[in-house]
């Protein structure tokens, strides 16, 4: 039986990625039994989603099971224009350990200060293994950081980024459009495709 494995243990990210995925069963690093911290020492979006799932690969292969496991990781950036591209790789634990996304929303808004190019882009790297076989996919969404959070739905930069083309940051906009126009979404979207197709 395939089943899918998401390097992940992140409630927020697992749920988005469920909804896309549906009805396909997507299991958390959890429900598989892997419990190691895995350090994502790369320097770039890719090279952490490879390491993540690398390393969950590694480990189901040393486990005695049967099932046919497609494993999956994803790194994703908010990548500031103004900022040089930051805090790309580094964007879940911008405003220093422990990571926390208030503080993070905190520090965007505070380095934007009186700028008025607040452009923008988040963009997630997918990794997903089966087998010998090495993919990566990229989706990303493009918009602007606005002057104060905005909303409560979301997690992460989402109250304070605003989607090219609405009025509404993902932290305001249902669960069903941001789950359509995501960076998240459009890679996981991608993924769904090769999955039907048996490209992997």
């Amino acid at each position: 039986m395939r089943r899918l494995v998401f390097a992940s243990n992140n409630a927020h990210k697992l749920e988005e990625v469920r909804r896309i995925l549906a009805p396909a069963e997507v299991l958390s690093l959890n429900e598989v039994g892997f419990h190691a911290d895995i350090d994502e020492t790369g320097q770039t979006l890719s090279e952490n989603s490879l390491i993540k799932a690398q390393t969950v690969a590694t480990w189901l292969q040393t486990q005695s099971i049967d099932d046919d496991f497609y494993v999956f990781a994803d790194d994703t950036g908010l990548e500031i224009e103004a900022l040089n591209g930051a805090p790309g790789v580094i964007t879940a634990r911008w405003a220093g350990e422990p990571a926390c996304d208030a503080n993070n929303r905190k520090k965007a808004l505070a380095e934007l200060s009186g700028i008025t190019n607040r452009k923008a882009r988040f963009r997630t790297v997918v990794t997903i293994i089966h087998g010998n076989t090495t993919r990566q996919i990229e989706g990303e969404v493009r918009g602007t950081i606005t002057s104060e959070e905005r909303g409560n739905s979301g997690f992460g930069y989402d109250a304070i980024f605003m989607p090219d083309g609405y009025n509404k940051t993902f932290g305001e906009l249902p669960a069903e459009t941001k789950n359509q126009i995501s960076h998240r979404a459009r890679a996981i979207a991608k993924l769904a495709d090769l999955l039907k197709n048996n490209v992997l």
